[in-house]
């Protein structure tokens, strides 16, 4: 029986418990019972009997809530005591600077109370430390759990439980060069190596690969990946350590003795310059198993040997159980030790014992649809993509992306001794990258699902869920009756999200886009978007792309854009790349980040110079043209939408002092819903323009930003005039329908 499986399985629930609910005091007390229900039922157990699944389960759940509660409220006491404290800190680097959209940061060790704690340390400016450099300053410190950063559980997860802001300049000290840094030496020195060695357009694919470095790729590369189901290839993953360890296997002439001496130490090695992310380090504990068996002439039980490697990455940290590293890793494994051996032997069983080629990708397509059960509804509800076309995008490109990381790795040795002859092969592998990735672009155009922009697709993630854990029950009986009722219910969900809008007269969608705006303008068949950008970047046209597929719309008849500030168009280009866009509708003024966007728009570009009305069956849109021609913001378009009895205006990032001479220049109607200006900020949506048009609702387009958006005034006046305030920092995406 294997009882760490089951003890596993109560301590992960336990940890995951704790991480999404946050159990205090509680957490000891549910250990106590759960750890009691446990001794019940080992007392009622026959003498001699082995731990029952149940009583095992029980045991799990209770030294995991216990566990936790030691963590989260003793090990962990000095960092929330730091929390909002400003003091001089002395952070180890231990690893280079990293860049993000505001700057620079740094991961480091630093002490409290005799406890060593990881930390990200925001640079600005200075000497860039290297790893074990000691970076002394000043800072404020605040705890990852109290959404002090863009995303708390990734910062916990990977063990940083303190971020830090400098209040002053930092000074760095140069630290020791042991034997602790030498992985991220490593890793940045091969990193520098690849990208000698490798042309332009594959370098950034090479380094992913071997690295999991993905700042070499774009941000159409990874979102083609994605939507072809094989993002996992540039995240390094379990996958990359077995196809390591098979080669180390293989040159120790698979000796045991020598393959363990040899293998263990690679497999950390190359799990250290990955940065032991939870996938890397199960995967090397469970090869270590493996080798170590062999070594010893033991059975190795692979569902013991994932329990184990599970259990080590939560018990040295429990947060690690909302990791979604962590989660696909061991549900991809999971999947395949359930149900890939079934469902090979029920294909090979349809294909004639000669049919080589047939029953070698029988084998390839079991693994990743094994794989798939349980990561499914992970990869829905993080991604927000279902692949349909994962399966066949594996079967075309696993194989060669095996060669591929041996080529890399060999490239890479080669060009330490021989720069030319490793240029030499980097060439020749840069065949195969481009083939992945050609394969990528292609597959990607095939027909995803979405689930966070269609919630009939998010009911059916739940609905797969359950008729999962009914086949599980009935002991994986009726392969076929639950695959059929898989896809047909997916392609259910599908359909309603195409047909519901198409009883609607009109809707306006405002995406939530984090700090920017994308607006969406349906009526009568018509759609148009108003501006595409906000924190996510080029997220956001992926976004606006999402949502209108969801509804069966692949086509739109244009893209007006207010004005050319990144919060409005960073994700235009995307925008413009996933869909076909009749139009863009600009202002004339010259900016240098528009200057590619143009060109990818070519003729559809239109300069809004004078106000331009468009009309179609049931509805009006009229683009107003700039009325000053000062900065950005006061140069843009302003536009009102009129569909059946709803008017809706979008004044872009236009002062009060515009909106007056908006209100002095057009004859503007009563309107029903009011897209607030500049994120709510309090030099947009003035009195005049409130008394005058009296909205009934106003839509706050918001994200976590610095600026004060919206401001307090601005509230208040929309209050003051009794409009409905609503606002997608709170609410998510805003649609109103009519």
């Amino acid at each position: 029986m294997r009882r760490l499986v089951w003890f596993t399985l109560g301590f992960g629930a336990a940890c995951g418990v704790g991480v999404y609910l946050a159990p205090g005091l509680w957490g000891l007390w549910a250990g106590l019972g759960f750890g009691l229900g446990a001794l019940v039922l080992w007392l009622l157990s026959r003498r001699g009997k082995p731990l029952a699944p149940g009583a095992a389960v029980c045991l799990g759940l209770a030294v995991g809530f216990a566990w936790f509660w030691v963590y989260d409220g003793i090990l962990l006491r000095p960092a929330r005591e730091a929390d909002g404290t400003t003091r001089e800190i002395v952070l180890t680097a231990s690893d280079y600077p990293g860049e993000t959209d505001y700057g620079a940061y740094v991961d480091g060790v630093i002490s409290l109370s005799g406890r060593r704690y990881k930390v990200r340390l925001y640079l600005n400016g200075g000497a860039a430390p290297e790893p074990g450099d000691r970076v002394r300053v000043t800072a404020q410190l605040r705890l990852t759990t109290d959404g002090g950063s863009q995303e708390p559980t990734s910062h916990r997860s990977s063990g940083i439980f303190l971020l830090a802001y400098p209040q002053g300049e930092a000074v760095v000290e140069r630290g020791s060069r042991g034997i602790g840094t030498f992985p991220a030496r490593l890793r940045r020195t091969v990193g520098q190596k690849l990208t000698e060695l490798f042309p332009e357009d594959t370098a950034g694919f090479a380094r992913a690969l071997l690295l999991g470095d993905r700042s070499g790729l774009s941000y159409r590369v990874r979102n083609e990946l994605s939507l072809a189901g094989i993002s996992h290839v540039v995240a390094v993953s379990g996958m990359h350590l077995s196809i390591l360890f098979s080669l180390v296997y293989l040159l120790t002439f698979r000796q045991r003795v020598l393959s363990a001496v040899v293998g263990i130490p690679v497999l950390f090695l190359f799990a250290a310059v990955a940065g032991f992310t939870p996938s890397v380090t199960r995967a090397a504990l469970m090869l270590s198993l493996s080798l170590l068996a062999r070594l010893f002439q033991k059975e190795y039980d692979p569902p013991t040997a994932l329990a184990f490697a599970a259990l080590c990455l939560l018990a040295w940290n429990p947060v690690t159980a909302a990791s979604v590293s962590f989660q696909l890793s061991v549900g991809a494994v999971a999947g395949i030790l359930c149900f890939s051996g079934q469902l090979q032997k029920w294909l090979t069983q349809r294909l004639g014992k000669k049919q080589r080629l047939l029953r070698a990708l029988a084998a390839s397509l079991s693994v990743t649809l094994g794989a798939t059960v349980f990561t499914l509804p992970i990869s829905a509800c993080t991604f927000g993509v279902i692949s349909l076309v994962s399966p066949l995008t594996n079967l075309l490109t696993l194989w060669a992306v095996s060669l591929v990381f041996y080529g890399v790795m060999a490239a890479c040795a080669l060009g330490f001794v021989w720069t030319a002859g490793g240029r030499a092969l980097a060439w020749a592998v840069s065949w195969l990258i481009r083939y992945i990735l050609k394969a990528a672009e292609l597959l990607a155009k095939a027909p995803a699902v979405f689930p966070e922009e269609n919630p009939y697709a998010a009911a059916w993630v739940w609905f797969a869920m359950a008729l999962l854990a009914v086949f599980l029950l009935g002991k994986c009986r009726g392969k076929l009756a639950f695959a059929l009722g898989l896809c047909l219910t997916l392609a259910l969900s599908v359909a309603l999200g195409i047909l519901e809008p198409l009883g609607e007269r009109f809707r306006v969608t405002v995406l939530d886009v984090g700090q920017g705006q994308c607006i969406l303008l349906q009526a009568s068949g018509k759609t148009y978007v108003v501006d595409c950008g906000g924190t996510a970047g080029e997220g956001a046209g992926e976004k606006a792309a999402r949502r209108l597929m969801s509804t069966g719309t692949y086509a739109i008849d244009g893209l007006i854009l207010t004005h050319f500030d990144k919060d409005h168009i960073s994700g235009a280009g995307q925008l413009l790349s996933r869909l076909e866009v009749g139009a863009l509708y600009i202002p004339r003024w010259e900016d240098e980040d528009a200057e590619a966007l143009l060109a990818a728009a070519g003729d559809r570009v239109q300069y809004v110079q004078e106000d331009l009305t468009l009309t179609w069956e049931g509805a009006e849109l009229h683009i107003f043209a700039p009325l000053s021609q000062t900065t950005s913001n006061e140069s843009g378009l302003s536009v009102l939408f009129t569909a059946g009895e709803c008017d809706t205006l979008i004044t872009g990032d236009m002062s009060q002092k515009l909106e007056r001479s908006l209100l002095e220049t057009h004859s503007l109607p009563d309107i029903e819903l009011l897209v607030v200006g500049h994120h709510g900020s309090g030099s947009s949506t003035g009195y005049p323009l409130l008394r005058v048009l009296r909205p009934e609702v106003a839509a706050i387009s918001v994200g976590r930003n610095s600026y004060g958006h919206p401001a307090a005034g601005t509230l208040a006046r929309l209050m003051g005039e009794g409009v409905s305030i609503a606002r997608t920092d709170r609410q998510g995406t805003l649609i109103f329908r009519g």
